[in-house]
């Protein structure tokens, strides 16, 4: 079982941070991340896990909805930034 967050909670201190400093601490987050994806083995990604909210699912699909949702977030904050 995995254990999902609660973003609202989560979301609280963002005023703390400004932009730059929020920036680098999500690349730095996400850099991590993605090299230690990348040095699972390839049947680490079958490895069933139970989600409380979404049911049933891989390693692999917990990656690939993860991989876009931060993308998605990164265009939200882009078009904001240019309005």
């Amino acid at each position: 079982m995995i254990q999902p967050f609660d973003q609202d909670l989560w979301a609280r201190s963002y005023a703390a941070y400004d932009a730059p400093s929020a920036l680098a601490v999500f690349s730095a987050v996400r850099d991590f991340n993605t090299k230690l994806i990348a040095s699972l083995p390839e049947e680490a990604f079958a490895t069933p896990v139970s989600h409380p909210e979404r049911g049933a699912m891989t390693l692999q699909t917990i990656v690939e909805t993860m991989g876009g949702h931060d993308l998605n977030h990164l265009a939200q904050i882009e078009k904001i930034a240019v309005n």
